[in-house]
């Protein structure tokens, strides 16, 4: 490049690219003081502007680089606290102990990792339980007047927010036990509206209300709280400022109910279900609608996802149904009860389900059969007033003793506050997994949050029962901490879907029980 001759006077021309020729403004030459510089770069002791440039701006390869020195770093720091020295360790066990951390959190992020907490899990006995009052051992939230539907924690495990069939939305800080509501005042989307007289005219009694909420959902970031339930709508709210922000519906929502909520780990793709049998995609990043899928023959009940594009549902068709979203395909497995009510994958391929029989279902994705069915996971239903602890499910291979040296169920006599009779107290409503590892939890009405432990069977993996925590009244929603510390169950005098049966002694919140894991 040329400087220019000195003296002529510079003049903007017009853009003309039909010659392909770049248009050169004075603008981007120094001054007449500078123009020598130009020529003598070589012996300027100044860096020039792309030299400068190479050495302030960090290229995407070198920031990886250094991201993963300082977390090496940490974890080498780390590894030294707990050997409770200053001195420097053996080189060869700290790259072994150091390789083995940056595998287990791969494998953790991706969804492959199983730890194996189960075995070190000491319950309580029930019979200490006995004397409590009726919200249980267990540190009992009241949130709402109507039965608690639905729970999410958030990813630091600081926070719980639950939904129930009146409609209202908390959020409760573990810690302090601080409730704080969610105000729909200011929200158009939404309306607290009474039942109409003439609902039972419709052409579909409705099992809910319209004010309703069944499902809630919290985003890996905890960016997005999204609930849904008897309008039929998609309501997302800011988690953290408890604002709202809009709701999805409309010719591409739902038709029906909506009963399930899920969101892809490490994204903000959700995926939704409801009585309208369908199930759909939708894309927060865009706040759009992506895709349905269509397959099951009645009402869809419960979903989830983990990392890899592949979602369980189930459903009133007696059916659990894996959708390979890339594929654009499903894979069908039937079950043996008419109605499966909940599901929830313990690993990229294994699910473990409940049904309205009371039967506790362990699935592989490589076979068309459970690979173990628990019948009467929740002992066996009478009439009137059934104290729980007097009955032990089919299989009670492996259980742990507890601290007393009982299994934690089998008790010679009633215990415990109770709960209500029928089969409406057997049916398995509600099932957690403690993410990661193999520690699963079910929840029925007969006054007992069942602990299980997933373990290696002939033919695939197999539920062992470790023991119960009481809880009075219906489980409708079960949530484990990530860290495997504390089980958050939302409580309620009645079914998350119905009301088939009642419990008037019970109350309708959070229950909160701290799990305690011994040292091996």
């Amino acid at each position: 490049m040329m400087a220019k001759p000195k003296g002529k006077a510079s003049r903007k021309k017009p853009a003309t690219n039909s010659s392909g020729k770049k248009r050169v403004a004075s603008a981007a030459f120094p001054a007449e003081s500078n123009r020598d510089e130009i020529f003598e770069g070589s012996d300027s002791d100044a860096p020039s502007h792309g030299e400068e440039d190479e050495q302030q701006v960090e290229t995407a390869a070198e920031k990886r680089n250094r991201i993963a020195k300082e977390y090496m770093q940490k974890v080498h720091i780390g590894l030294q606290e707990q050997a409770g020295s200053d001195l420097e360790p053996d080189e060869a066990g700290v790259h072994d102990s150091l390789g083995e951390i940056l595998k287990q959190k791969a494998m953790e992020a991706s969804g492959y990792l199983q730890r194996k907490i189960a075995h070190q899990l000491e319950l309580p006995s029930l019979r200490a339980a006995s004397g409590t009052s009726a919200s249980t051992s267990g540190r009992f939230i009241r949130t709402s007047k109507m039965a608690v539907t639905a729970v999410c924690l958030s990813s630091d495990d600081q926070t719980a927010y639950c939904v129930s069939k009146d409609g209202v939305i908390f959020a409760l800080d573990i810690k302090s036990g601080k409730r704080s509501k969610f105000d729909w005042q200011h929200t158009a989307d939404h309306t607290h509206t009474a039942g109409s007289t003439a609902d039972w005219m419709k052409r579909k009694a409705q099992s809910v209300g319209k004010n309703a909420l069944l499902a809630i959902a919290i985003s890996f970031d905890d960016r997005y709280l999204v609930v849904g339930g008897g309008d039929k709508k998609l309501h997302i709210w800011d988690a953290k400022n408890h604002q709202y922000v809009r709701s999805l519906s409309g010719t591409t929502g739902h038709k029906d109910v909506i009963t399930g909520l899920a969101f892809r780990d490490g994204t903000h793709e959700l995926f939704s279900c409801g009585a309208d049998r369908a199930v759909k995609i939708w894309n927060l990043d865009n706040m759009a609608y992506v895709d349905t899928l269509f397959g099951h023959q009645s009402e869809v009940l419960a979903i989830d996802i983990l990392r890899q594009e592949r979602a369980v549902s189930s459903g009133n068709d007696h059916t659990c149904r894996v959708w390979k979203i890339a594929e654009e395909s499903q894979l069908i497995f039937r079950s043996h009860g008419m109605a499966v009510d909940c599901c929830k994958y313990i690993s990229g391929t294994e699910w473990v389900t409940g049904a309205s029989d009371g039967s506790l279902a362990m699935w592989s994705q490589t076979k068309k059969r459970p690979t173990s069915v628990l019948r009467r996971a929740h002992g066996y239903p009478r009439p009137g007033v059934t104290p729980f602890g007097t009955q032990s499910v089919a299989s009670v291979n492996g259980q742990i003793p507890t601290a007393d040296g009982t299994n934690g169920l089998e008790d010679d006599g009633p215990v415990g506050p109770g709960s209500v009779g029928g089969d409406a107290a057997s049916w398995i409503g509600a099932v957690g997994v403690c993410k990661g590892t193999d520690l699963v939890a079910s929840g029925a009405g007969d006054g007992v949050v069942r602990l299980w432990q997933v373990a290696d069977g002939k033919v695939g993996k197999v539920l062992h029962e470790l023991g119960g925590l009481p809880a009075r009244g219906f489980v409708n929603s079960v949530q484990f901490a990530r860290s495997g510390k504390f089980l958050v169950a939302g409580m309620g005098q009645e079914p998350r879907l119905g009301r088939w049966a009642r419990d008037g002694n019970a109350k309708n919140g959070l229950l909160i029980h701290q799990l305690h894991l011994r040292n091996d």
